[in-house]
């Protein structure tokens, strides 16, 4: 009899021990799959949090502005005003929210020398404010007859950015 109970406790703890395993696997993947859910609700509420206009508009990263600047440049030329400086002023945040609700909206002033018709800087500076791609807000406008000076606010977004 003491055979069969051997076996019958042989099979017992091999039974157990796949139960074990088995429990252990499940138990990782739920661990895993509530980790996910939590990222999936953080990210769903950060895109809840993100401006309406900046939902809008497809906002550039910062690494995108020197392509934005060219852009920028590039339209001068088109209308024959000569770009005699492009300068970055300053990076700032969006003042709009606190800081522990900080929504990753950024923007770089940049400031434009600029030598050429005050009716082609015109014409310029209408085409790159209604350009619905960017988000380019015209800060200042200082025209002169021997050249003009212009501040552009030029809206990022930073969504990895720590708060």
């Amino acid at each position: 009899m003491s055979g069969i109970a051997m076996d019958n406790l042989k099979y017992l703890s091999l039974i157990a021990a796949a139960f074990l395993l088995i429990g252990s696997a499940v138990w990782s993947v739920q661990g895993k799959i509530h980790q996910l859910n939590g990222e999936k609700q953080y990210w769903q509420v950060q895109a809840e949090q993100l401006p309406l206009a900046a939902k809008s508009v497809n906002l550039p990263g910062l690494l995108d502005l020197p392509k934005l600047i060219e852009e920028c440049q590039n339209i001068f030329k088109e209308q024959a005003i000569q770009v005699i400086s492009a300068n970055l002023d300053r990076l700032g945040e969006d003042n709009n929210k606190s800081a522990e609700q900080s929504s990753g909206l950024n923007y770089a002033l940049f400031h434009f020398k600029l030598k050429g018709s005050w009716s082609g800087i015109e014409a310029a500076l209408n085409k790159i404010e209604k350009n619905s791609g960017q988000s380019i807000q015209l800060q200042e406008v200082r025209l002169n007859s021997e050249s003009s000076d212009v501040a552009l606010k030029i809206y990022f977004y930073e969504p990895d950015k720590p708060l």
